[in-house]
């Protein structure tokens, strides 16, 4: 390769040479996430539920709203200080 490779890009690269364990995940971790999520994947795709699609820059979607009041939450509340 004769360009330059970004700082990031150089840094990820020297530590996954090195051996820096705590930038990737474990094949074990990989494993657990698949087991909890798989399901819940499937699940999406049989019931053919979508998405709800909202603006970039907003505070995300409507229902989520409407989900979090229905635990008394307001969204949004967890990252004001």
């Amino acid at each position: 390769y004769q360009g330059e490779i970004p700082d990031a890009y150089e840094r990820l690269l020297l530590d996954a040479i090195e051996g820096e364990r705590r930038l990737f995940i474990r094949s074990d971790e990989l494993d657990a996430a698949w087991s909890i999520f798989s399901p819940l994947l499937k699940d999406l795709e049989e019931k053919r539920i979508t998405p709800e699609l909202y603006p970039y820059g907003s505070r995300g979607p409507v229902g989520a709203h409407y989900f979090a009041s229905k635990f008394k939450v307001r969204w949004g509340d967890l990252c004001e200080n």
